[in-house]
């Protein structure tokens, strides 16, 4: 399920892209930031272009779970040093068959990192979407960021928040709680608000964080999987945008 906040209300939308359309940009560059579905937000993203018939790569420029999937082209990083071609024509294969591909070098705990920076240039030179997960949550579904990754030429920054985050206290659910709880003017045992996601989302030390200037700034409120965590989602909405946020949805992967 995809919504969109638009005209006062949440509105079915068919997908991301037939909302923010990218491809207005030579080359989108789409980060996915925050906690709390950020993976699943790019394996949305990746599918849609698959569908219209469009190639995009998915990387990371931190750490991310690794994709058991066929389009999964992982590797240790001496290897992408000393057989980047080889790799790389791999992923020109996943690409041709699955229209997407997912690419990063073998971390632990059953995490991908980035690829060398010799291995993104020759990537950006194919002039296709390229969706990076830009920074880590340790799975809780919200975060106050430490030095978010985002490439300068980033077009679009998707700022996610799970709204399983609500009425929970904050050192149990967020990452990097005690910065969060400065930020917030609350303490670490406090329960998380509307008002608390509303904040994080709009200000400059929270998911708006390293994002470029060009770049377009995007909300996704996560995990609104019952009908009370939809009616919230709508509130928190209607308020980021009457301060200035003007591409919010509300999601739920299960629905």
């Amino acid at each position: 399920m995809i919504s969109d906040f638009r005209n006062d209300r949440l509105c079915e939308a068919d997908s991301f892209l037939s909302v923010v359309k990218p491809d207005y940009t030579e080359c989108p560059m789409i980060a996915a930031v925050g906690a709390g579905g950020k993976t699943s937000t790019l394996r949305r993203l990746a599918e849609e272009y698959a569908l219209m018939g469009k190639k995009a790569i998915v990387l990371t420029t931190t750490h991310m779970r690794e994709e058991t999937t066929p389009w999964s082209c992982v590797a240790e990083e001496e290897e992408w040093i000393s057989k980047g071609k080889a790799l790389l024509e791999r992923v020109k294969e996943c690409l041709e068959q699955y229209g997407q591909a997912w690419i990063g070098t073998k971390a632990k705990k059953g995490k991908m990192s980035s690829v060398p920076e010799t291995i993104l240039k020759e990537i950006e030179k194919w002039r296709i979407p390229l969706l990076i997960e830009a920074d880590g949550a340790r799975m809780l579904p919200l975060k106050v960021p430490g030095e978010p990754v985002l490439l300068p030429q980033t077009t679009h920054v998707f700022s996610v928040y799970g709204m399983d985050a609500l009425d929970q206290k904050l050192e149990e659910i967020c990452f990097r709680s005690e910065k969060a709880a400065e930020l917030l003017g609350k303490q670490p045992e406090d329960q998380v608000t509307e008002e608390d996601i509303i904040k994080l989302a709009c200000h400059e030390q929270g998911g708006r964080k390293g994002c470029p200037k060009q770049a377009e700034y995007i909300v996704v409120l996560n995990k609104a999987d019952t009908k009370e965590r939809r009616d919230r989602a709508c509130k928190i909405a209607k308020c980021l945008y009457e301060n200035g946020i003007k591409n919010i949805f509300v999601t739920s992967y299960k629905l």
